[in-house]
C-alpha cells in the first residue's frame, strides 16, 4: 500500500477518512472490511455475521454522481463489498467522524450521553447509518 499521487499504473485509488490509498496488487476477493481492518488497522468497524444483516461493518462511501457532478453518500456494508468497488470512492468510517482523543461527533455524543448502546459491538454501525443519513439530508423529518 502506498499513499501519494497516482499515477497511470496506480492500480486501485481511493480515499480512507481523507488520506489517499493506492494499492497496484490488490486480491480482489478481499472485502473492503478486511481491507479496512488489516491493511490499514483501523477496527472500529466491525465483523458481526458476515452476511450483511447485523449493520456492524457499516461504513459511508461517497461518490461523484455523474449526471450531476454532486457527491453522493451511501450506507455500504464493508463485509460484502469488494475493495476493489471503491476504486475513486471516499470511505469514511467510525474513526474518520470523530474520537475520544480529539471531539466526538453530534451523533456519537447524543448516543453517549441517551445511554444508546449496549455492549457497543453494533453501535459503529449504527453512527454511521445516522452519520450519513445527516449528510444527505441535514434536516431530516418522520415522514
Amino acid at each position: 500500500m502506498e499513499s501519494g499521487t497516482a499515477g497511470p499504473a496506480a492500480g486501485l485509488v481511493f480515499f480512507v477518512n481523507g488520506q489517499q490509498v493506492s494499492c497496484s496488487d490488490v486480491d480482489p476477493e478481499l472485502t473492503l472490511l478486511q481491507f479496512i481492518r488489516t491493511t490499514l488497522g483501523l477496527c472500529g468497524t466491525k465483523l458481526g455475521c458476515a452476511e450483511g444483516g447485523c449493520g456492524a461493518c457499516t461504513v459511508m462511501v461517497s461518490r461523484l454522481a455523474q449526471d450531476d457532478k454532486s457527491i453522493r453518500h451511501y450506507t455500504v456494508n464493508a463485509c460484502l463489498a469488494p475493495v476493489c468497488s471503491v476504486h475513486g470512492c471516499a470511505v469514511t468510517t467510525v474513526e474518520g467522524i470523530g474520537s475520544t482523543k480529539t471531539r466526538l461527533h453530534p451523533v456519537q455524543e447524543r448516543i453517549a450521553r441517551s445511554h444508546g448502546s449496549q455492549c457497543g459491538f453494533c453501535t459503529p454501525g449504527i453512527v454511521m447509518s445516522m452519520y450519513t443519513l445527516l449528510r444527505n439530508n441535514p434536516q431530516p423529518t418522520q415522514a
